[in-house]
């Protein structure tokens, strides 16, 4: 897996012109209704909840930014955990920019996994403008876990508490997994404030927090001796996993799971599976995208207004808590690094669904 990345020009008088133009006449899309000239169409394929949020602070200010956009238009078409909302984007076809779809890491899984019902492909998509994140895996003082040893080949069984072994929670259950460690995932809460809460109460013995919300709800405790951190999914930089910038005490699960002796084949699968997932999971994890085939000039527009954002310092104070502390970035800059991931090793990928069919009872189509 690596990034390669490379200087964008800026944006051309012809590539302005294309974008400036995407809202005017274009060929008639099947299934499709622009809202009218100046608008942009965004599909959200969920609800309310962090995804809607992040669309409805980020769009606003790429209109700002924008030749010929007077604003973005959303319409959150949830169902079949994204799938739905995005098999209908790729049905319409749009490509010149006046329809955009907002993508999360719940998307991604479903076309890693390959169900059935999906008719999008995220190696053909392109991204305009990602996202990443961090998260930190944490327990109670009271557990009496103090550090990753206490995880390797533990007698007592711990309880990890989480919303779906499918979603995001499979990224800190894969590194479980890799560690050895006895356990098992306790699901059906309604978000990261339950499963915080849980661990608190002492219903559940491990939680993953992204890093904003460790950073305002977890760490107090750390420093209280109330809890323990005990690694962090890290950053991607030149196709390496570093330290979070956010946690730079914290180490990365790469730097624990390498520095354990003994791993076996097994471990080594879910180790790499976490790798894999890690990057549309977390690095990349919410995405502005649009159709294979979408006009450059689209694209290179969307690179420009992120390297306008990034250096915007106002902007970066106000978008602290929606973009989580993290920089945009540009999708012609994210997307060879976010198609290696997809692209998983064939033994790795059926390791990570048969560990979700047979340890966790989860039906892949």
């Amino acid at each position: 897996m690596s990034v390669r990345i490379s200087r964008r020009t800026l944006l051309s008088g012809g590539a302005l012109a294309a974008l400036a133009g995407m809202t005017g006449c274009a060929p008639e899309q099947t299934g499709y209704q622009p809202s009218g000239e100046g608008i942009v169409d965004v599909v959200v394929p969920y609800g309310s909840g962090g995804t809607d949020t992040w669309a409805r602070f980020i769009t606003p200010h790429f209109a700002e930014r924008q030749p010929g956009v007077d604003r973005y238009q959303i319409e959150n078409v949830p169902g079949g955990e994204s799938i739905t909302g995005t098999n209908a984007f790729v049905r319409d076809g749009v490509t010149d920019g006046r329809q955009t779809l907002v993508a999360s890491a719940t998307t991604y899984f479903q076309s890693i996994l390959g169900q059935r019902s999906v008719e999008f492909d995220f190696l053909e998509m392109e991204p305009l403008a990602l996202n990443g994140t961090g998260a930190v895996l944490w327990t109670s003082a009271e557990t009496g876990i103090r550090s990753i040893e206490d995880l390797v080949d533990n007698a007592e069984q711990y309880r990890y508490g989480g919303m779906s072994a499918s979603g995001l929670d499979f990224i800190p259950l894969l590194a479980l997994e890799a560690l050895g460690a006895n356990f098992r995932g306790v699901f059906g809460m309604e978000g990261r404030g339950p499963t915080r809460l849980a661990v608190q109460r002492g219903e559940s013995n491990l939680d993953f927090q992204t890093t904003s919300s460790y950073l305002s709800q977890v760490q107090p405790m750390v420093e209280a001796g109330d809890a323990v951190a005990l690694f962090s999914v890290g950053s991607l930089v030149d196709g390496e996993i570093v330290r979070d910038p956010n946690v730079p005490d914290i180490p990365t699960f790469t730097e624990v799971f390498e520095g354990l002796p003994g791993r076996s084949e097994h471990h080594r699968l879910a180790y790499e599976a976490f790798r894999s997932f890690s990057v549309p999971g977390f690095f990349y994890q919410k995405g502005l995208w649009a159709n294979a085939g979408t006009e450059p000039g689209v694209i290179e527009g969307y690179a420009r207004m992120v390297d306008e954002l990034n250096g915007d310092e106002e902007f970066m104070e106000r978008a602290k808590d929606a973009l989580g502390g993290y920089e945009l970035v540009a999708g012609s800059e994210a997307r060879e690094a976010f198609r290696d991931a997809l692209q998983m090793d064939p033994e790795v990928l059926a390791f990570a669904k048969r560990l979700l069919t047979d340890k966790y009872d989860v039906v892949l189509d």
